[in-house]
């Protein structure tokens, strides 16, 4: 696969978690993680229950850091614009997506006019505005877009967000998160709160809490009780820096001996499956509090083969 055909799984394989995964705001509550000021991301970031569901993935991509190694990467995700498309955007005008169950946050240099004016011309529809934000809707498809200066947000109706949950509503309570007029996640799961704040920040953060203890398989990343997962890609240079992160429900829970045999069963590309370790060096484990941490390198450039 060549740079230019990079699809977003791809990049999340890069990290692991394909395999497992089936307006500044007001009165925001900011989280320095190890990494960084997590707040890039967690400030869009709903509670679950405003979604209606229990538990969501999120993903974070730092557009501006891809641009800036573009040439140690030996690629460009241009398959970002096919997310905010009819807009008339070059991905490397953007600042960085935020992926929220269903809605896509994208933040760029542009102005709401500008925007409104290519939806117009690709036929989407005005369909009133919700605190600053225009919103745009395609009649045959259910698309949405939210457009503000700097800010557009884009719910699917075909994605894999609840189907109760319309996709102007999904963008309602994205902007909400956003003004600090409803809860986050982060604010109210303390689980997901102990897992950004280990992430951090870096190139390409995603995660999600979990459910009720799974019974435990070697090579499926699902680990006896594990609340929550996630993952960091940092590009430094020829080198990206990966962190895989796996919470528990208590210290005695964290098992490293079954995180070794997990990257053991996910290293060989040969078995037919995605094998997120292949290319992964240095790897290391580590345990503090009850969270279980993978750590390894890749060579850059490889990064979107």
């Amino acid at each position: 696969m060549s740079g230019s055909e990079l699809t977003r799984r791809a990049l999340l394989r890069r990290s692991g978690v394909a395999v497992a995964a089936g307006v500044a705001s007001a009165g925001c509550s900011t989280l320095s993680g190890s990494g960084g000021d997590t707040d890039v991301y967690t400030r869009w970031l709903p509670a679950p229950s405003a979604r209606n569901v229990s538990h969501y993935w999120f993903d974070y991509y730092d557009l501006s850091a891809l641009a800036a190694q573009r040439e140690s990467l030996g690629g460009e995700p241009t398959v970002f614009e096919r997310t905010w498309a009819p807009v008339g955007l070059d991905w490397d005008d953007a600042t960085a997506v935020v992926a929220v169950d269903g809605v896509d946050v994208v933040t760029a240099e542009f102005d709401r006019d500008g925007a409104a004016a290519d939806l117009r011309e690709a036929d989407y529809e005005r369909a009133g505005e919700y605190k600053g934000y225009v919103r745009y809707r395609d009649a045959d498809t259910g698309r949405v877009f939210a457009v503000t200066d700097g800010t557009l947000l884009v719910s699917s109706a075909e994605r894999y967000a609840p189907a109760s949950v319309a996709p102007s509503e999904r963008l309602e309570t994205v902007v909400d998160a956003v003004t600090g007029d409803i809860e986050r996640y982060a604010e109210v799961d303390e689980d997901m709160r102990a897992l950004v704040e280990e992430l951090g920040t870096a190139t390409i953060v995603s995660g999600t809490t979990r459910g009720g203890p799974d019974a435990a398989t070697t090579g499926s990343g699902r680990f006896e009780n594990l609340v929550a997962r996630g993952t960091s890609s940092a590009v430094d240079g020829d080198t990206v820096e990966e962190t895989w992160v796996y919470l528990y429900d208590r210290p005695e829970d964290v098992d490293l001996a079954a995180l070794e045999a997990y990257v053991e069963a996910n290293d060989d590309p040969a078995d037919g499956a995605d094998a997120p370790f292949a290319t992964v060096e240095d790897i290391s484990y580590a345990r503090e509090g009850r969270t279980g941490i993978v750590t390894g390198t890749r060579d850059a450039e490889a990064y979107y083969a």
